[in-house]
Protein backbone atom coordinates (compact mmCIF):
# COMPACT_ATOMS: atom_id res chain seq x y z
CA UNK A 1 0.00 0.00 0.00
CA UNK A 2 2.89 1.84 0.68
CA UNK A 3 4.44 1.80 -2.37
CA UNK A 4 1.61 2.49 -4.52
CA UNK A 5 1.10 5.43 -2.57
CA UNK A 6 4.82 6.69 -2.88
CA UNK A 7 4.40 5.86 -6.99
CA UNK A 8 1.38 7.87 -6.95
CA UNK A 9 2.85 10.44 -5.48
CA UNK A 10 5.99 10.22 -7.58
CA UNK A 11 3.53 10.55 -10.71
CA UNK A 12 2.11 13.96 -9.32
CA UNK A 13 4.07 16.07 -8.48
CA UNK A 14 5.21 16.18 -12.42
CA UNK A 15 1.98 17.54 -13.13
CA UNK A 16 1.32 20.12 -10.23
CA UNK A 17 4.69 21.68 -11.00
CA UNK A 18 3.75 21.95 -14.54
CA UNK A 19 0.82 23.37 -13.74
CA UNK A 20 1.60 25.88 -11.59
CA UNK A 21 4.12 26.86 -14.37
CA UNK A 22 1.91 26.90 -16.83
CA UNK A 23 1.83 30.05 -18.93
CA UNK A 24 -0.53 31.41 -21.42
CA UNK A 25 0.91 33.43 -24.39
CA UNK A 26 -0.90 36.57 -24.83
CA UNK A 27 -0.65 38.67 -28.08
CA UNK A 28 -1.79 42.21 -28.24
CA UNK A 29 -4.60 41.76 -30.17
CA UNK A 30 -5.72 39.49 -27.57
CA UNK A 31 -4.67 41.87 -24.45
CA UNK A 32 -7.16 44.06 -26.52
CA UNK A 33 -9.59 42.09 -26.97
CA UNK A 34 -9.61 41.13 -23.34
CA UNK A 35 -9.32 45.07 -21.76
CA UNK A 36 -12.12 45.83 -23.76
CA UNK A 37 -14.28 43.21 -22.34
CA UNK A 38 -13.01 43.52 -18.47
CA UNK A 39 -13.04 47.11 -18.66
CA UNK A 40 -15.75 48.84 -17.02
CA UNK A 41 -15.94 52.25 -18.57
CA UNK A 42 -16.34 50.42 -21.63
CA UNK A 43 -19.86 48.66 -19.94
CA UNK A 44 -20.67 52.52 -18.65
CA UNK A 45 -21.07 53.93 -21.90
CA UNK A 46 -22.65 51.23 -23.74
CA UNK A 47 -25.15 51.78 -21.04
CA UNK A 48 -25.00 55.44 -22.01
CA UNK A 49 -26.47 54.51 -25.07
CA UNK A 50 -29.34 52.43 -23.93
CA UNK A 51 -29.95 55.40 -21.57
CA UNK A 52 -30.11 57.81 -24.65
CA UNK A 53 -32.29 55.59 -26.75
CA UNK A 54 -34.99 54.82 -23.66
CA UNK A 55 -34.92 58.91 -23.51
CA UNK A 56 -35.95 59.27 -26.63
CA UNK A 57 -39.00 57.10 -26.55
CA UNK A 58 -39.85 59.08 -23.55
CA UNK A 59 -39.08 62.94 -25.12
CA UNK A 60 -41.31 62.25 -28.19
CA UNK A 61 -44.71 61.06 -26.25
CA UNK A 62 -47.63 62.74 -25.63
CA UNK A 63 -48.21 63.41 -22.03
CA UNK A 64 -50.93 61.45 -20.46
CA UNK A 65 -54.68 62.35 -21.01
CA UNK A 66 -57.16 63.11 -18.62
CA UNK A 67 -59.78 61.04 -17.52
CA UNK A 68 -62.07 62.12 -15.09
CA UNK A 69 -65.80 61.77 -13.96
CA UNK A 70 -68.31 64.79 -12.29
CA UNK A 71 -71.26 64.16 -10.43
CA UNK A 72 -72.92 67.48 -10.47
CA UNK A 73 -76.54 68.82 -9.32
CA UNK A 74 -77.17 66.65 -6.72
CA UNK A 75 -79.28 67.59 -3.65
CA UNK A 76 -77.50 68.62 -0.48
CA UNK A 77 -78.64 66.03 1.80
CA UNK A 78 -78.76 63.10 -0.85
CA UNK A 79 -75.96 60.42 -1.81
CA UNK A 80 -73.92 61.08 -4.77
CA UNK A 81 -75.99 58.36 -6.63
CA UNK A 82 -78.83 61.01 -6.37
CA UNK A 83 -77.06 63.28 -9.10
CA UNK A 84 -78.76 65.24 -11.45
CA UNK A 85 -76.08 65.16 -14.02
CA UNK A 86 -72.87 62.93 -14.79
CA UNK A 87 -69.76 63.66 -17.23
CA UNK A 88 -67.31 61.63 -18.45
CA UNK A 89 -64.54 63.37 -19.87
CA UNK A 90 -61.42 62.35 -21.75
CA UNK A 91 -58.55 64.65 -22.30
CA UNK A 92 -55.48 65.07 -24.40
CA UNK A 93 -53.19 67.78 -24.53
CA UNK A 94 -50.10 68.07 -27.25
CA UNK A 95 -47.79 70.55 -28.40
CA UNK A 96 -47.08 72.00 -31.83
CA UNK A 97 -46.53 68.93 -33.89
CA UNK A 98 -42.82 70.16 -34.79
CA UNK A 99 -41.94 70.08 -31.19
CA UNK A 100 -41.86 66.27 -31.53
CA UNK A 101 -40.36 66.26 -34.31
CA UNK A 102 -37.35 68.80 -33.42
CA UNK A 103 -36.97 67.08 -29.46
CA UNK A 104 -37.02 63.78 -31.82
CA UNK A 105 -34.10 65.44 -33.66
CA UNK A 106 -32.21 66.36 -30.50
CA UNK A 107 -32.63 62.64 -28.80
CA UNK A 108 -31.16 61.11 -31.70
CA UNK A 109 -28.24 63.26 -31.74
CA UNK A 110 -27.82 62.39 -27.72
CA UNK A 111 -28.09 59.04 -28.66
CA UNK A 112 -25.04 59.67 -31.39
CA UNK A 113 -23.05 61.74 -29.08
CA UNK A 114 -23.17 58.20 -26.18
CA UNK A 115 -21.76 56.46 -29.21
CA UNK A 116 -19.19 58.81 -29.94
CA UNK A 117 -18.19 58.75 -26.60
CA UNK A 118 -18.27 54.49 -26.59
CA UNK A 119 -15.47 54.46 -29.17
CA UNK A 120 -14.01 57.63 -27.41
CA UNK A 121 -13.54 55.50 -24.18
CA UNK A 122 -12.54 51.83 -26.66
CA UNK A 123 -9.60 54.33 -27.87
CA UNK A 124 -8.99 55.39 -25.08
CA UNK A 125 -8.55 52.13 -22.96
CA UNK A 126 -6.73 50.54 -26.49
CA UNK A 127 -4.74 53.18 -26.40
CA UNK A 128 -3.43 52.62 -22.71
CA UNK A 129 -3.84 48.64 -23.88
CA UNK A 130 -0.92 48.81 -26.10
CA UNK A 131 1.73 51.40 -24.42
CA UNK A 132 1.43 49.05 -20.98
CA UNK A 133 1.99 45.54 -23.78
CA UNK A 134 4.68 47.35 -25.44
CA UNK A 135 5.83 49.12 -21.90
CA UNK A 136 6.24 45.50 -20.95
CA UNK A 137 8.37 44.26 -23.48
CA UNK A 138 10.65 47.11 -23.12
CA UNK A 139 10.95 45.86 -19.56
CA UNK A 140 11.27 42.06 -20.65
CA UNK A 141 14.43 43.90 -23.19
CA UNK A 142 16.34 45.75 -20.50
CA UNK A 143 15.76 42.56 -18.43
CA UNK A 144 17.74 40.60 -20.81
CA UNK A 145 20.05 42.88 -21.35
CA UNK A 146 20.99 43.09 -17.13
CA UNK A 147 20.95 39.46 -17.44
CA UNK A 148 23.89 39.59 -19.80
CA UNK A 149 25.33 42.05 -18.30
CA UNK A 150 25.85 40.02 -14.96
CA UNK A 151 26.87 37.26 -16.88
CA UNK A 152 29.91 39.32 -18.63
CA UNK A 153 31.09 40.84 -15.40
CA UNK A 154 30.92 37.34 -13.34
CA UNK A 155 32.69 36.36 -16.00
CA UNK A 156 35.27 38.92 -15.87
CA UNK A 157 35.48 39.42 -12.52
CA UNK A 158 36.66 35.73 -11.97
CA UNK A 159 39.25 36.80 -14.78
CA UNK A 160 40.29 39.37 -13.17
CA UNK A 161 40.61 37.79 -9.40
CA UNK A 162 42.96 34.81 -12.04
CA UNK A 163 45.01 37.87 -13.65
CA UNK A 164 45.57 39.70 -10.30
CA UNK A 165 47.04 35.72 -8.68
CA UNK A 166 49.30 35.05 -11.36
CA UNK A 167 50.34 38.90 -11.45
CA UNK A 168 49.29 39.72 -14.68
CA UNK A 169 46.64 42.03 -13.21
CA UNK A 170 46.69 44.96 -11.24
CA UNK A 171 44.70 45.49 -7.85
CA UNK A 172 42.55 48.60 -9.36
CA UNK A 173 41.61 46.30 -12.21
CA UNK A 174 40.67 43.38 -9.37
CA UNK A 175 38.80 46.17 -7.44
CA UNK A 176 36.85 46.94 -10.40
CA UNK A 177 35.66 44.01 -11.90
CA UNK A 178 34.33 43.36 -7.83
CA UNK A 179 32.44 46.26 -8.30
CA UNK A 180 31.05 45.95 -11.64
CA UNK A 181 29.74 42.71 -10.69
CA UNK A 182 27.92 43.76 -7.27
CA UNK A 183 26.00 46.46 -9.54
CA UNK A 184 25.41 44.30 -12.20
CA UNK A 185 23.47 42.84 -9.63
CA UNK A 186 21.98 45.18 -8.52
CA UNK A 187 20.43 46.74 -11.73
CA UNK A 188 19.93 43.01 -12.51
CA UNK A 189 17.54 43.29 -9.23
CA UNK A 190 15.95 46.92 -10.57
CA UNK A 191 15.21 45.46 -13.85
CA UNK A 192 13.26 42.51 -12.46
CA UNK A 193 11.23 44.88 -10.14
CA UNK A 194 10.25 47.06 -13.29
CA UNK A 195 9.54 44.10 -15.38
CA UNK A 196 6.67 42.82 -11.88
CA UNK A 197 5.27 46.49 -12.18
CA UNK A 198 5.14 46.90 -15.77
CA UNK A 199 3.09 43.22 -15.49
CA UNK A 200 1.32 44.70 -12.99
CA UNK A 201 0.27 47.89 -14.55
CA UNK A 202 -1.06 45.65 -17.61
CA UNK A 203 -2.99 43.34 -15.79
CA UNK A 204 -4.48 46.20 -14.55
CA UNK A 205 -5.20 47.68 -17.76
CA UNK A 206 -6.82 44.31 -18.51
CA UNK A 207 -9.14 44.15 -15.68
CA UNK A 208 -6.93 41.62 -13.51
CA UNK A 209 -6.10 43.99 -10.89
CA UNK A 210 -7.24 41.74 -8.09
CA UNK A 211 -5.88 38.63 -10.09
CA UNK A 212 -1.97 38.91 -9.24
CA UNK A 213 -1.86 34.72 -10.02
CA UNK A 214 -2.58 35.57 -13.32
CA UNK A 215 0.49 33.95 -15.43
CA UNK A 216 1.22 34.82 -19.01
CA UNK A 217 4.03 35.21 -21.78
CA UNK A 218 3.70 38.07 -24.57
CA UNK A 219 3.66 36.43 -27.72
CA UNK A 220 4.68 39.87 -29.67
CA UNK A 221 7.94 41.03 -29.41
CA UNK A 222 9.98 45.02 -29.11
CA UNK A 223 11.30 45.44 -33.06
CA UNK A 224 10.97 47.99 -34.80
CA UNK A 225 7.90 48.73 -37.30
CA UNK A 226 7.51 51.86 -39.57
CA UNK A 227 4.16 53.23 -39.00
CA UNK A 228 1.74 54.95 -42.07
CA UNK A 229 3.41 57.55 -43.41
CA UNK A 230 1.50 60.56 -42.80
CA UNK A 231 2.59 64.46 -43.03
CA UNK A 232 1.09 66.50 -39.54
CA UNK A 233 -1.37 68.01 -42.01
CA UNK A 234 -2.94 64.95 -43.27
CA UNK A 235 -3.14 63.81 -39.59
CA UNK A 236 -4.84 66.76 -38.53
CA UNK A 237 -7.58 66.91 -41.21
CA UNK A 238 -7.76 63.36 -40.16
CA UNK A 239 -8.50 63.98 -36.72
CA UNK A 240 -11.17 66.60 -37.75
CA UNK A 241 -12.87 63.91 -39.80
CA UNK A 242 -12.53 61.11 -37.02
CA UNK A 243 -12.00 62.17 -33.88
CA UNK A 244 -14.73 61.36 -31.15
CA UNK A 245 -14.14 64.71 -28.91
CA UNK A 246 -14.33 66.71 -31.98
CA UNK A 247 -17.16 64.41 -33.37
CA UNK A 248 -19.14 64.74 -29.95
CA UNK A 249 -18.33 68.89 -29.49
CA UNK A 250 -20.23 69.21 -33.42
CA UNK A 251 -22.56 67.37 -31.86
CA UNK A 252 -23.19 69.79 -28.93
CA UNK A 253 -23.88 72.40 -31.40
CA UNK A 254 -26.26 70.50 -33.10
CA UNK A 255 -28.55 70.09 -30.26
CA UNK A 256 -27.65 74.01 -29.45
CA UNK A 257 -29.35 74.98 -32.32
CA UNK A 258 -32.29 72.86 -31.82
CA UNK A 259 -33.15 73.74 -28.73
CA UNK A 260 -32.82 77.56 -29.79
CA UNK A 261 -35.50 76.00 -32.45
CA UNK A 262 -37.88 74.83 -29.50
CA UNK A 263 -37.24 77.97 -28.09
CA UNK A 264 -38.98 79.98 -30.36
CA UNK A 265 -41.40 77.12 -30.87
CA UNK A 266 -42.39 77.99 -28.05
CA UNK A 267 -44.15 81.03 -28.78
CA UNK A 268 -46.28 78.59 -30.98
CA UNK A 269 -49.80 77.78 -29.69
CA UNK A 270 -50.17 74.20 -27.98
CA UNK A 271 -53.62 72.26 -28.42
CA UNK A 272 -55.99 70.67 -26.13
CA UNK A 273 -58.96 68.34 -27.53
CA UNK A 274 -61.92 66.54 -25.01
CA UNK A 275 -64.30 64.38 -25.80
CA UNK A 276 -67.52 63.55 -22.71
CA UNK A 277 -70.39 61.76 -22.49
CA UNK A 278 -73.41 63.18 -19.99
CA UNK A 279 -75.83 61.31 -18.65
CA UNK A 280 -78.62 64.26 -17.56
CA UNK A 281 -81.76 63.30 -15.28
CA UNK A 282 -81.58 59.42 -16.38
CA UNK A 283 -81.13 60.06 -19.93
CA UNK A 284 -77.55 59.03 -21.52
CA UNK A 285 -77.95 60.82 -25.17
CA UNK A 286 -75.90 63.58 -24.34
CA UNK A 287 -72.15 64.14 -25.56
CA UNK A 288 -70.05 66.80 -26.71
CA UNK A 289 -66.62 67.78 -27.83
CA UNK A 290 -63.87 70.69 -27.07
CA UNK A 291 -60.71 71.83 -28.85
CA UNK A 292 -58.75 74.81 -26.66
CA UNK A 293 -55.46 76.33 -27.82
CA UNK A 294 -52.83 77.88 -25.36
CA UNK A 295 -52.04 81.68 -26.33
CA UNK A 296 -48.50 82.65 -25.29
CA UNK A 297 -49.50 85.60 -23.66
CA UNK A 298 -46.45 86.12 -21.77
CA UNK A 299 -44.24 86.19 -24.50
CA UNK A 300 -42.03 89.73 -22.66
CA UNK A 301 -40.86 87.16 -19.83
CA UNK A 302 -40.66 83.39 -20.01
CA UNK A 303 -40.06 82.88 -24.17
CA UNK A 304 -38.35 86.06 -24.31
CA UNK A 305 -35.83 84.38 -21.51
CA UNK A 306 -35.77 80.55 -23.10
CA UNK A 307 -35.36 82.19 -26.70
CA UNK A 308 -31.90 84.38 -25.20
CA UNK A 309 -30.88 81.18 -23.09
CA UNK A 310 -30.56 79.11 -25.73
CA UNK A 311 -29.02 81.40 -28.85
CA UNK A 312 -26.20 81.92 -25.53
CA UNK A 313 -25.80 78.28 -25.72
CA UNK A 314 -24.96 78.06 -29.35
CA UNK A 315 -22.95 80.55 -28.71
CA UNK A 316 -20.98 78.58 -25.81
CA UNK A 317 -21.13 75.33 -28.12
CA UNK A 318 -19.61 76.78 -31.21
CA UNK A 319 -17.07 78.38 -28.77
CA UNK A 320 -16.64 74.90 -26.99
CA UNK A 321 -16.24 73.12 -30.73
CA UNK A 322 -13.23 75.69 -31.24
CA UNK A 323 -11.44 75.21 -27.74
CA UNK A 324 -11.74 71.44 -28.50
CA UNK A 325 -10.03 71.54 -32.12
CA UNK A 326 -7.63 73.97 -30.54
CA UNK A 327 -6.77 71.29 -28.07
CA UNK A 328 -7.13 68.28 -30.21
CA UNK A 329 -4.28 70.61 -32.35
CA UNK A 330 -2.12 70.81 -29.80
CA UNK A 331 -1.80 67.51 -28.84
CA UNK A 332 -1.30 65.72 -31.71
CA UNK A 333 1.52 68.36 -32.81
CA UNK A 334 2.70 67.75 -29.22
CA UNK A 335 2.79 63.95 -30.02
CA UNK A 336 3.68 64.09 -33.72
CA UNK A 337 7.14 65.80 -32.49
CA UNK A 338 7.62 63.35 -30.00
CA UNK A 339 7.19 60.60 -32.86
CA UNK A 340 9.49 62.91 -35.42
CA UNK A 341 12.21 62.70 -32.89
CA UNK A 342 12.06 59.05 -31.46
CA UNK A 343 11.77 58.13 -35.44
CA UNK A 344 14.67 59.91 -36.21
CA UNK A 345 16.70 58.42 -33.29
CA UNK A 346 15.76 55.17 -34.06
CA UNK A 347 16.92 55.19 -37.59
CA UNK A 348 19.82 56.93 -36.05
CA UNK A 349 20.58 53.79 -33.91
CA UNK A 350 19.85 51.50 -36.58
CA UNK A 351 22.07 52.44 -38.89
CA UNK A 352 25.04 53.77 -36.53
CA UNK A 353 25.14 53.66 -33.26
CA UNK A 354 24.67 50.02 -32.61
CA UNK A 355 26.73 48.83 -35.08
CA UNK A 356 29.48 51.22 -34.06
CA UNK A 357 28.88 49.85 -30.48
CA UNK A 358 29.23 46.47 -31.62
CA UNK A 359 32.48 47.03 -33.07
CA UNK A 360 33.79 48.67 -30.54
CA UNK A 361 33.01 45.89 -27.94
CA UNK A 362 34.37 42.93 -30.77
CA UNK A 363 37.59 44.76 -31.04
CA UNK A 364 37.56 45.45 -27.31
CA UNK A 365 37.04 41.62 -26.35
CA UNK A 366 39.79 40.41 -29.14
CA UNK A 367 42.31 42.94 -28.21
CA UNK A 368 41.28 42.24 -23.75
CA UNK A 369 41.69 38.54 -24.80
CA UNK A 370 45.15 38.98 -26.42
CA UNK A 371 46.59 41.38 -23.54
CA UNK A 372 46.85 44.31 -25.47
CA UNK A 373 44.08 46.79 -23.43
CA UNK A 374 43.14 46.83 -19.73
CA UNK A 375 40.25 45.72 -18.36
CA UNK A 376 39.11 49.06 -17.50
CA UNK A 377 39.39 49.92 -21.15
CA UNK A 378 37.56 46.66 -22.39
CA UNK A 379 35.02 47.82 -19.45
CA UNK A 380 34.34 51.04 -21.16
CA UNK A 381 33.96 49.33 -24.54
CA UNK A 382 31.11 46.13 -23.09
CA UNK A 383 29.57 49.70 -21.03
CA UNK A 384 29.51 51.21 -24.38
CA UNK A 385 27.53 48.51 -25.87
CA UNK A 386 25.24 47.92 -23.33
CA UNK A 387 24.18 51.57 -23.12
CA UNK A 388 23.35 51.55 -26.52
CA UNK A 389 20.91 48.65 -26.59
CA UNK A 390 19.76 50.01 -23.18
CA UNK A 391 18.82 53.72 -24.74
CA UNK A 392 18.00 51.75 -28.03
CA UNK A 393 15.28 49.70 -26.30
CA UNK A 394 14.03 53.00 -24.39
CA UNK A 395 13.87 55.28 -27.86
CA UNK A 396 12.15 51.99 -29.61
CA UNK A 397 9.73 52.26 -26.45
CA UNK A 398 8.89 55.89 -27.00
CA UNK A 399 9.10 55.41 -30.73
CA UNK A 400 5.37 53.43 -30.04
CA UNK A 401 3.86 55.47 -26.98
CA UNK A 402 4.48 58.54 -29.50
CA UNK A 403 2.42 56.31 -32.16
CA UNK A 404 -0.02 55.58 -29.84
CA UNK A 405 -0.69 58.50 -28.40
CA UNK A 406 -1.52 60.10 -31.98
CA UNK A 407 -3.19 57.22 -32.89
CA UNK A 408 -5.82 58.41 -29.47
CA UNK A 409 -5.64 61.91 -30.58
CA UNK A 410 -6.98 61.15 -34.45
CA UNK A 411 -8.96 58.07 -33.41
CA UNK A 412 -7.78 55.94 -36.08
CA UNK A 413 -4.47 52.73 -35.94
CA UNK A 414 -1.40 53.96 -37.96
CA UNK A 415 0.67 50.57 -37.55
CA UNK A 416 -0.91 48.14 -40.12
Amino acid sequence: MNKHFVLFVAALIPLCVYGQTETKKLSLNEAIEIGLKNNPEIKSAQENISAAKGRFWSGISLPSPDVSVRYEWTPKDKRIGSFSERTQEVSQSFEFPTNYFLRGSRFNKEEDIAFYGLKQTEIGITAQIKSAYYNVLAKKELFGIAEENLRIAEDFSKKAEIRFNVGEGTNLERLTAKVQFTEAKNNLEVARNELRTAFAELNFVLGYGKRPDEIFTLADSLTYTRAEKYTFEELYNLSLSVNQQIKISELNVNISSINKSLAWSSLLPGFNVSYFKQNREGDNGFYGVSFGISVPLWLLFENRGQIQEATANVNIAESELQSVKNEVYLRLRSAFNDYENDLRQVNLYISDILPQAEEVYRSASVSYDAGDITYIEYLQARQTLISAYSNYTNVLFNYYRAIFAIEETVGQNLLK
